[in-house]
């Protein structure tokens, strides 16, 4: 049976609960910026932190994975009964061909994920604490990607696809007002998450200062997810840090040493019709 069948009534539900606003007429500031046109680029890094035998680093390494855009590509989208969804197109600027794609919706409650499509891995990665390689750690940044929402594909799809797939459950990426002691359930599949905000914190970059909220995740995984976001200009950065890594060679399981992992993505430019 189609998991569509079960979405909508849920989500007719939802619609019938609260007024859907036409994002094309949002006022600034108070939700996320959702003008039709509108284009970021980012720059991703991952930085490598080596432990020596004191617990201090004595040496690390960064890896530059290039610039990604995000840009707005229709404020009043149609998918079979959905309607009034943005569209979300993001790629890397090295790959522009492999486009990725996501829905939302942006109502009076919240920033909600509706549906998605080519995420950016095959199988979305669950995060683990021991990572094999860097690239394995790549893979997983690139699976997150610099969306409002990370993507994660169905847990039985094995290549990537242009079809359409709904979420069970609307994501509620942010809550509306965005307010320090804030918190929410995120998404509940393939695993549980809920985000919340406790400070802003004013970001600087390359001399232009954004005045962020600094969304956090409480999950079930030892890997600090924020989001820094500016609601005049959405996301700003986007950190996600894992400590305490265990180097395994093939040979033994015993660990050689440890290793703290950091990627950044941080806005390059945007640009606004």
């Amino acid at each position: 049976m189609s998991k569509l069948f079960f979405i909508l009534p849920i989500f007719l539900l939802f619609i019938a609960c609260e007024k859907v606003v036409n994002t094309g007429n949002l006022p600034i500031y108070s939700k996320y910026p959702t003008q039709l046109n509108t284009e970021w680029e980012y720059n991703t890094i991952v930085m490598f932190e080596y432990y020596d035998s004191t617990g201090q680093f004595d040496s690390s390494s960064v890896m530059d994975l290039g610039n990604t855009i995000c840009k707005i590509s229709r404020i009043n989208d149609s998918i079979t009964n959905f309607k009034k969804l943005i569209l979300f197109e993001e790629f890397d600027v090295a790959t522009p061909d492999n486009i990725h794609r996501m829905w939302y919706i942006n109502s009076d409650s919240g920033f909600y994920a509706i549906a998605y499509s080519n995420p950016g891995t095959s199988n979305f990665i669950i995060p683990k604490q021991i990572f094999s390689s860097p690239e394995s750690f790549k893979q997983l940044i690139k699976s997150i990607g610099v969306a409002p929402a990370f993507y994660f594909s169905l847990p039985n799809s094995n290549q990537l696809s242009d079809s359409i797939q709904f979420y069970t459950y609307p994501r509620k990426v942010l809550a509306y007002p965005l307010k320090i002691g804030s918190r929410w359930i995120e998404l509940i599949e393939p695993f549980y998450r809920e985000r919340f905000i406790r400070k802003q914190e004013i970001i600087n970059i390359n001399g232009i200062e954004y005045n962020c909220y600094k969304v956090e995740a409480d999950w079930d995984f030892d890997i600090s997810f924020n989001d820094y976001i500016d609601l005049s200009r959405g996301l700003i950065k986007r950190e996600i840090i894992s400590d305490s890594l265990r180097i395994i060679s093939q040979n033994s399981p015993e660990p050689e040493g440890y290793f703290k992992l950091t990627s950044i993505s941080e806005l390059v430019r945007i640009r606004k019709p």
